[in-house]
């Protein structure tokens, strides 16, 4: 490698090339001699190529712009003459990954894909993007993808409206968010880490075309760029495309985008409100969060020295931080997190489920705590404990499907965009050496010392909930905005009114077939006919059946035990749903519950406990409930593992009263705060449980679960010894070895010893008996309107078209693609500012249209509901139609990692879908024709008119469409 240092490749000046050990690949660090733009390529084996341009991005309000830029940019180019060729790229790619992302100080753009040609392709699109964007020249890009003035006509109310605009609304519905926000711009009052990059909705409105295209000018240019490659790839090749297509067209420029050190502006105590719903109770609902400032960004080896002692500290179920704050009485929900891709890093301790007077308690307790660890030491079993998880998820290295070269991309810039060694980041050996070490000296207590107790640079910030406060701020805003319109001309207010009306035109015109035409399409025939094989065996161990999914999992087994819930009731299923959020957490009759997370941090990669159900593929009314505990570990540590299992489903005891206390008014506390911000999955399990059994059991677990929560922590004090006899109970009749399945994912030399490992599991098992009962729900339409104190909406529609006699076929998966990024992305996104729809056609029949983060409420609903004729007339060309095609195939043939590979094999299992099921739909994807899209009109006309609606927004915007719904109801009772 050391021969081609120093040699000129097509342009690129070899600066550096070195062996990333801890990946598996070859580094080269390269510089493009003319235009200045850096690369690094990281050569692997991996066939899931990596591209990513990214830029230092250093705004100085909070206007978005950085946010509007990465939207922008991605609609149209020399080139690529489209309106949005993101869409049409996401439509006909095999990408496995492909989008765009802004961060605090820099604009990311990355693509991923294990097909050469089509990775060209994402290549060159997103290239021209970046450096050759219409958006310069076209006012209606901003107004489109930033913010406009909206009026229908002369009459008509103006408003603000754009699909960052109505993003940023939605993020800051989240007190959370709002609460980051304050956060930052106290700690940061000089820098750009004070002000908002995705745009505060306040200030967006703010930003003009001038300053929208300066900012663009001054950042995007291949000096101030850096381009990450990775994978198997013709590096020459690649190199030699990037320079004749793009960087040679550029020489260097000096750019000032230098990210600036926030000298300490001294220590912050603030309090600040936020709205909640008129009718929402407050008590239980301030939040807190402390935060420091880590001067030490280029330091990997800290960062990871901090996520060991935030498990410590905070997040491990002994914590003693967290212990010492929860029974002060300070929060019922507390958490940490170490924030790194910053120049100056922070750690920040997060409290909910409080009240406006303990904010004055956080301060000395946390001082307490960490001086008495300084002086005492640290427990190092905790330690160990904590490290051994930090270790194994290095090396396990395992992105729940996303890319690896992603992931690493992500992590180089954050020491490459503030001129360090980019594969600092990547190499963890020698920081690893250098925490087992501290774990011998006070290495560990001596940080806690230096950043923490001796750090003056910090903000305690609390946000105190306002009732009604977002219904003040909009009707503020919309006086703010009546009082200008009394400000303009005549002829202004039709500027305004032709603007909004040409610029939905523009939005409801389609590209010429000549312009669709410029981006590149593969053919069916570059296609893979055959589905994707999952190999599992299915076998018996010890009277338990074991279904064993072979893989290469670099010395790691997977654990995952299925118990039946045949023979729970409704009323049980709550306490269900509790019994999975609290087992493990628990004492059992050998440990206490802080022993037994120490024993599971020293043996396995992390225990995980949930509930799920699986649908029949061949009843639509008939699914499998399972109570899953899920393991990870080494190769070497599954005796202990299983050993663990048997402790865990044998022995817990809930018999603790303040250990379940604190539990479920931590899990509600943490309930209130991310409700919201999954409002989309909470409206779509909701509606879909109006008709659908196995719906009806999931959101046991979703919506329903959590007013079940309020009312239990509001409660819990008295009930305890009740809740805890019922948890018993029910660990009792479920754990038993009838109702067990298990998957064991893994290296076949290594099964042998696992088997044997979990047959004396199984032994200790009691034998029970399996159930056939499933739980009864009464299925009824609802529609109901949940009212909250955010400002967006999640508007959910759909029923089961199997009950209307229609058979789930493969281009309902087309229709998927079709209308995510074609009919629902027009419709919700483009032309009612929404930041996005989704849907979902599942094989028993349930389907769902849903929108996320949308201002809006009756015109998406008729949208929905004019789908079906869309349908009936829909009318592509044979080559859009092999994109949605391909655009489908990108979304089925995920890589699969091996946790993956064994939840796809368990799927198929209990869903009894076959593997020439399977092969017969992805036949029919492949095959999908414009008249079989049509087809499908019927189908969606019977669900849309059953009108089963399902929606979760502001509280002033449902009151005003109350007729829309059958009931209103707050978020919690």
């Amino acid at each position: 490698m050391a021969d081609i240092v120093g040699k000129q490749i097509h342009g690129f000046r070899v600066q550096r090339a070195e062996t990333v050990r801890e990946i598996g690949g070859k580094a080269y660090e390269l510089r493009h001699e003319q235009s200045g733009a850096r690369v690094l390529y990281i050569q692997t084996e991996d066939d899931n190529k990596v591209f990513s341009i990214s830029f230092r991005t250093t705004p100085k309000d909070s206007t978005g712009v950085p946010h509007i830029c990465e939207h922008s940019t991605l609609c149209g180019s020399r080139k690529f003459p489209l309106k949005e060729p993101f869409v049409e790229l996401v439509k006909g790619s095999l990408n496995t990954f492909l989008n765009a992302m802004t961060f605090p100080d820099k604009t990311m753009y990355p693509v991923a894909s294990r097909n050469d040609r089509d990775f060209k392709n994402l290549m060159d699109v997103y290239l021209d993007a970046v450096f050759f964007p219409a958006m310069l020249k076209d006012r209606q890009v901003l107004m489109q993808e930033g913010w406009h003035y909206e009026m229908a006509d002369e009459d008509s109310p103006m408003s603000y409206s754009g699909v960052v605009y109505n993003e940023m609304k939605g993020v800051f519905s989240s007190p959370d968010a709002q609460l980051e926000r304050h956060v930052m711009s106290l700690l940061f009052p000089q820098t750009t880490y004070g002000v908002e990059s995705g745009g505060d909705p306040d200030v967006i409105p703010t930003l003009t075309f001038e300053d929208f295209t300066a900012f663009y000018r001054t950042y995007y240019h291949p000096s101030n760029s850096y381009i990450f490659l990775y994978g198997n790839m013709d590096m020459e090749a690649t190199l030699a495309f990037i320079d004749e297509e793009y960087l040679r067209h550029f020489t260097y420029t000096s750019t000032d985008s230098a990210i600036a050190r926030q000298t300490c502006p001294g220590s912050i105590v603030k309090t600040f409100p936020y709205g909640v719903a008129s009718d929402e109770k407050t008590a239980g609902k301030t939040l807190h969060s402390l935060t420091y400032v880590v001067d030490d960004a280029a330091d990997p080896t800290l960062g990871l020295a901090f996520k060991v002692l935030t498990y410590v500290l905070v997040t491990s179920p002994a914590a003693v931080l967290k212990k010492a704050l929860s029974d002060a009485g300070v929060g019922k929900d507390i958490t940490a997190d170490f924030q790194d891709g910053l120049l100056q890093p922070l750690w920040s301790l997060s409290i909910n489920g409080s009240e406006p007077s303990a904010q004055a308690k956080i301060l000395p307790i946390v001082r307490q705590t960490l001086t008495d660890l300084v002086h005492n030491g640290i427990d190092r079993q905790a330690l160990e404990g904590a490290l051994n998880r930090v270790e194994f998820t290095l090396r396990e290295a395992d992105f729940a499907g996303r890319p690896k070269g992603l992931i690493y991309g992500i992590r180089c810039m954050d020491t490459w965009l503030y001129d360090k060694d980019p594969l600092a980041a990547l190499r963890y050996e020698e920081s690893l050496r250098i925490l087992r070490q501290g774990l011998q000296t006070k290495y560990y207590e001596d940080i806690l010392q230096t950043y923490l107790l001796q750090n003056p640079y910090y903000a305690l910030v609390s946000l105190v909930p306002e009732r009604g406060g977002t219904e003040q701020h909009d009707r503020k805003q919309a006086e703010t905005l009546a009082a200008y319109k009394k400000t303009l001309s005549a002829a202004e207010i039709k500027d305004i009114v032709a603007s909004t009306k040409a610029l939905k035109k523009r939005q409801e015109t389609p590209d010429t077939a000549a312009a669709l035409a410029t981006i590149p399409v593969l053919s069916r025939r570059d296609l893979a006919s055959q589905a994707e094989a999952v190999e599992m065996h299915k076998e018996t161990v010890a009277g338990v059946t074991v279904v064993r999914v072979p893989d290469r999992t670099n010395g790691i087994t997977y654990i995952d035990a299925y118990f039946d819930l045949h023979g729970i009731t409704a009323a049980e299923l709550p306490y269900v749903y509790l019994l999975s959020d609290v087992l493990g957490d628990m004492d059992t009759r050998r440990r206490t519950y802080a022993e037994l997370a120490s024993q599971i941090d020293l043996y396995t990669g992390g225990l995980d406990v949930s509930v799920a159900a699986f649908s029949d593929y061949q009843d639509a009314t008939a699914y499998t409930p399972v109570f899953k505990v899920k393991v990870k570990s080494l190769n070497g540590n599954v005796a202990q593992t299983a050993a663990l299992l048997q402790e865990i489903t044998t022995a817990s005891v809930f018999t603790k009263r303040e250990r379940l206390i604190e539990l479920v008014e931590e899990l509600k506390a943490g309930w209130d705060m991310d409700a919201f911000r999954r409002g989309h999955t909470l409206v779509m399990h909701r509606l879909l449980s109006y008709v659908s059994p196995v719906e009806a059991f999931s959101d046991g677990g979703e919506f329903s679960y959590y007013r079940f929560l309020t009312k239990l922590a509001a409660t819990i004090r008295e009930r305890a010894d009740e809740v805890a006899k019922t948890l018993q109970t029910l660990l009792e009749k479920i754990m038993t070895k009838a109702a067990l399945t298990v998957a064991v994912t893994g290296e076949g030399a290594a099964y042998e010893a696992t088997a044997q490992a979990l047959s004396s599991w199984f032994g200790a098992l009691p034998q029970g008996r399996r159930q056939t009962a499933l739980c009864r729900f009464t299925l009824q339409r609802k529609n109901e309107g949940i009212m909250t104190g955010g400002k967006v909406q999640y508007v959910a529609k759909g029923g089961n078209f199997r009950q209307h006699g229609f058979a789930y076929t493969g281009a309902l998966a087309v229709l998927d693609t079709i209308l995510q990024y074609g009919y629902l992305w027009t419709k919700i996104r483009v032309q009612g500012g929404a930041y996005g729809a989704m849907t979902r056609f599942c094989g028993n029949g349930d389907m769902v249209l849903c929108s996320y983060r949308d201002p809006n409420l009756r015109s998406s609903i008729e949208a929905y509901d004019a789908l079906p004729d869309y349908l009936a007339t829909f009318d592509v060309s044979d080559r859009e139609m092999t994109k949605y095609v391909i655009g489908t195939l990108s979304r089925i043939d995920i890589p699969l990692t091996p946790s993956l590979r064994g939840a796809k094999a368990m799927s198929r299992y209990f869903t009894g879908l076959t593997a020439e099921a399977e092969q017969r739909r992805r036949d029919q994807v492949l095959q999908a024709t414009v008249q079989d899209i049509r087809d499908l009109a019927p189908l969606l006309r019977a669900v849309m008119a059953d009108n089963n609606l399902c929606v979760m927004g502001s509280e002033g915007i449902i009151r005003r469409e109350k007729e829309l719904f059958t009931s209103l109801l707050p978020l919690t009772e």
